[in-house]
């Protein structure tokens, strides 16, 4: 893959995600998230009223955006800023936006996915027998869901919770995303390789520039990667993986 941009940052962050056109950062410290848009270039902070302990996992949607960490799931409105405990006692290894303001989670700590409505309510949408131990999650085009199934299986699933496919993928992936011509991007923490999984197989790309691959995104036809703890990658995404 072909690099476009590296971004060196003030702070350590610990996840990424895409918000539109701009892309934050959830700083390691738990206090801020970090915006960049769409040129890359830092845009603002946005200082959260409380502070994430253990700072995990970012994400968002039209109008909020997830936080979470070790224990608890925050959901903080964009308007105003104002951040919310949304799931308690639970262990997120993924998010991925249902719709606005209700989000599937993948937890850990149970084995299961949830179904988060915007008023609150939470029920089951995938169970353990169906996924296993779930771990990241994405959203595809058409209405169509993904998940990563230990030790080596992408689940892809509709809106009613219905898988329609398991995808062979390597073994002990742990982090998940998709671009919007419907192929899933797979990696393992820690390492320099993405695999580009598409029409059933997958295809790994050596990041030379990477050493430490902690979280990946994608933004229109780029792949945007979090290297260690302060750089940002930015690549070109390969029209075909063949």
């Amino acid at each position: 893959m072909e690099l476009l941009s590296t971004i060196v940052t003030e702070g350590d962050v610990v996840d990424i995600c895409v918000d539109g056109e701009k892309v934050l950062l959830l700083e390691g410290n738990g206090a801020r998230v970090v915006v960049l848009n769409s040129e890359f270039a830092i845009a603002e902070t946005i200082p959260l009223e409380k502070r994430l302990v253990s700072a995990r996992g970012i994400t968002a949607d039209r109008y909020y955006i997830y936080l979470y960490d070790d224990n608890t799931l925050y959901r903080l409105a964009k308007d105003k800023l104002n951040m919310s405990v949304w799931l308690n006692n639970i262990s997120v290894a993924g998010l991925a936006s249902y719709a606005p303001g209700e989000m599937l989670v993948s937890d850990r700590r149970r084995r299961i996915v949830w179904f988060k409505t915007l008023f609150g309510e939470s029920r089951s949408f995938l169970e353990p027998v169906e996924v296993g131990q779930p771990g990241e999650m994405a959203v595809f085009p058409e209405g169509i869901f993904a998940v990563l199934a230990a030790p080596n299986r992408l689940l892809k699933v509709n809106r009613a919770g219905i898988v329609v496919s398991s995808i062979l993928v390597p073994e002990g992936v742990d982090l998940l995303t998709a671009d919007k011509k419907g192929r899933a991007l797979v990696a393992r923490r820690g390492e320099k390789v993405i695999w580009l999984v598409e029409d059933g197989s997958a295809k790994g790309f050596e990041l030379t520039e990477a050493t430490d691959i902690r979280a990946i995104a994608t933004l229109e036809d780029k792949l945007i990667v979090l290297d260690g703890a302060n750089k940002i990658l930015i690549f070109f995404l390969p029209h075909r993986s063949s």
